[in-house]
């Protein structure tokens, strides 16, 4: 039987924390992993928005629960989730050595920056991911913290502070609240904006109550996002129950097979009625 933790969804440690990301997309490729792709055009949207209030470049992305940099390898040089697919889940680079690996994409990424007034930093409990990330410049930085138990690492406080964005597509529910208020109060009084995809089963309503207290105005983009292909009947059951339990309708969405987020824009307020969400995403 398909181990599940606590929230039901599959237990998928094995792979997301290895010396290299083909595991990771060879285990996320059987269940059509897909919230990067479908986030990367709403992401753009809010980055063209943020650019458009004269944010110096580069803009300071920092991304909550990084895992190798999949956000960073889309949004910053160019790649779409086929393409990962195809470089690490392929029979290509299966045989390859790690060092070969890394310095092949050492090559691509540091060679290709789709957008190269975006510098991101990620934080994620998988050291190892975080590692191979930076070491092939996937990410131009980044470090391994559990902020849900201990402080903001003193290496990650200045690209913290300097955060313009705060992004994840799909950490949140596992990060809480006191992961939110570390990184808010990092900023020493210059709060980012914060782009969050969020799995329909984890309410945000607690998250937009600690945002609010810090002066941000949250607002939610009609619609959901596809994420993943439920892994097995057991996990299926399991997420149906937690939105039944929710009140969540999941007809057309999970009913359907799939797990659904929802996008939440968070901004200090000033800068949410100076533009209201359908405004940014009105084209």
């Amino acid at each position: 039987m398909t181990e599940l933790d606590k929230t039901g969804k599959i237990v998928l440690d094995h792979v997301y924390n290895k010396p290299d990301p083909r595991p990771y997309f060879s285990a996320l490729q059987a269940f059509d992993y897909s919230i990067p792709g479908e986030a990367a055009p709403v992401f753009r949207q809010v980055i063209a928005a943020l650019r458009e209030t004269g944010e110096t470049q580069p803009l300071n992305l920092v991304d909550l629960g990084c895992s190798y940099g999949v956000n960073a390898a889309i949004l910053k040089h160019g790649l779409s989730m086929d393409e990962l697919y195809g470089r690490y889940a392929g029979a290509e680079t299966a045989d390859l050595d790690r060092d070969i690996l890394i310095a092949r994409d050492r090559d691509f990424y540091t060679d290709n920056p789709a957008d190269p007034d975006l510098e991101f930093f990620g934080l994620d409990v998988a050291d190892k991911a975080i590692d191979y990330a930076v070491e092939t410049q996937m990410l131009d930085g980044g470090i391994a913290a559990n902020l849900e138990t201990g402080a903001l690492p003193d290496t990650a406080a200045e690209p913290v502070s300097e955060a313009d964005l705060v992004i994840s597509t799909g950490c949140i529910g596992y990060a809480r609240q006191s992961t939110l208020k570390k990184i808010i109060e990092a900023g020493d009084g210059n709060p980012p904006w914060m782009a969050h995809f969020v799995l329909r089963m984890f309410p945000y309503e607690p998250f937009d109550d600690l945002l609010s207290e810090y002066g941000y105005v949250t607002e939610k983009l009609p619609g959901t996002f596809r994420q993943r292909r439920f892994a097995s009947a057991a996990e299926e059951a399991r997420v149906l129950d937690n939105l039944a339990a929710l009140g969540i309708d999941p007809s057309g969405k999970e009913a359907e097979g799939w797990y659904h987020a929802e996008f939440h824009l968070s901004r200090p307020k000033a800068a949410a009625e100076a533009a209201p969400l359908e405004r940014l995403f009105r084209h």
